[in-house]
């Protein structure tokens, strides 16, 4: 597991030395971080029980409150995440273009 997260870990590293130039890496930069940042959320809460065991119900509590901020962040990200997509030049399929006259 702390090989996977040492991946990840390095992935954001990458993301944060090199930010996105364009809109369209934007795009895609935002898409993968609130898919993470879902999973991210929905890892904290399963994380809850076992820490109120194996710790106690402080512990689980502050495990409550750091996936209820991940779910924050989460919202949040989609909420940019279609401001970017809103801001987004399309181009226009060809095909759907009416000549004039």
């Amino acid at each position: 597991m702390n090989s996977d997260l040492e991946a990840l870990g390095d992935q954001l590293a990458r993301i944060a030395a090199n930010p996105p130039a364009t809109t369209c890496e934007l795009v895609a930069a935002l898409q993968g971080l609130t898919k993470l940042s879902n999973q991210w959320s929905e890892v904290l809460e399963s994380l809850q029980d076992p820490t109120r065991r194996l710790v106690g119900p402080a512990a689980a509590s502050s495990v409550i409150v750091a996936a209820r901020r991940a779910e924050e962040s989460f919202v949040e990200l989609e909420i940019t995440l279609g401001d970017a997509l809103a801001a987004h030049p399309r181009t226009a399929d060809p095909r759907s273009r009416r000549i004039a006259g």
